[in-house]
C-alpha cells in the first residue's frame, strides 16, 4: 500500500520554480516506504534499492522525456521495462510527515514504488512575510519576516528588532534554536508579538506547506506561524 501525499494545486512561483530546480539537478535522490526503497540519479545513471539489498543500475543515464513539470527517464534491465517518473509537485511523507519538493514513481520488473524526492530545504529557502502568529494576524504597520538562507541561517524581522540563528533540518523534522536579536525598543503591543513570535520559533518542530503555497511552522505544543512568499 502507498501513502503519500500528493499536493498538486496552485503554489507560490518561487516554489515551483525550487522544485523544478531540485528535480532536474543532477545529483537527485528519492525514496519510499512499504517496501523501503531508494533511489539516486546522478549525470552517470541511476541507482534504485530495496531495503533487502537487490539493486537496479541504469546506465548511462536514459535521455530525459520532458513534459508540463514531469521528468521520465525510461530503459530496460535484464529485459524487463524501466521507468523513472519525477513530478514537481509538493509530497509528503506520510511516515515523517516531511514535504519533499517531487514526487516519485518507479516501474520495475512491473511492479510500481512511489515515495518522495528532492531536498526538503529547497521549499523553505528564501523569504516569506509572516501573516499570523498563532492564529492571530499580526498588527497593522508592523513586519514580520523569516528569511532561510542556504547556509541553512535563519533572520529577519521579529515585529521590533532583527533575529538571526541557525536551523537544523533532519528527516524528521525542523528546528530553530540559538537565536540572537538585536535590542531596540517598540511600543509594548509590538514587544509583546515578537516575544510570541521568537518563543514559537524557539519551540518549532515541524514545517508544512498548504496547496496556496504558504508556510506553517508548527511548534511542539501546538502553536504555529503562517507565512507567504515576499
Amino acid at each position: 500500500m502507498f501513502v503519500y501525499k500528493r499536493i498538486g494545486i496552485t503554489f507560490a512561483l518561487s516554489v515551483i520554480a525550487s522544485a523544478a530546480a531540485a528535480a532536474e539537478s543532477s545529483d537527485f535522490r528519492a525514496h519510499g516506504n512499504e517496501p523501503s526503497w531508494s533511489i539516486h540519479k546522478t549525470d552517470a545513471g541511476i541507482t534504485f534499492r530495496l531495503m533487502d539489498g537487490r539493486t537496479v543500475t541504469i546506465s548511462p543515464l536514459p535521455v530525459v522525456q520532458k513534459s508540463g513539470g514531469v521528468e521520465i527517464y525510461q530503459s530496460t534491465t535484464q529485459d524487463q521495462p524501466f521507468t523513472l517518473t519525477i513530478t514537481n509537485e509538493i509530497c509528503v511523507d506520510s511516515m515523517s510527515g516531511m514535504p519533499y519538493p517531487a514526487s516519485v514513481a518507479v516501474e520495475v520488473a512491473a511492479k510500481l514504488f512511489t515515495g518522495c524526492g528532492g531536498e526538503p530545504e529547497v521549499l523553505l529557502r528564501g523569504e516569506w512575510a509572516v501573516k499570523q502568529i498563532n492564529g492571530r494576524p499580526v498588527a497593522d504597520a508592523s513586519e514580520v519576516t523569516l528569511n532561510f538562507g542556504s547556509n541553512r541561517q535563519l533572520s529577519g524581522n521579529a515585529s521590533c528588532n532583527r533575529y538571526f540563528g541557525p536551523y537544523v533540518l533532519t528527516g524528521e523534522g525542523l528546528t530553530i534554536s540559538k537565536l540572537g536579536s538585536s535590542m531596540m525598543m517598540c511600543s509594548q503591543p509590538l514587544m509583546d508579538q515578537e516575544a510570541r513570535f521568537l518563543r514559537i520559533l524557539g519551540e518549532v518542530s515541524h514545517f508544512e506547506i498548504r496547496p496556496d503555497g504558504s508556510l506553517i511552522l508548527h511548534a511542539k505544543d501546538g502553536q504555529s506561524v503562517g507565512a507567504s512568499r515576499k
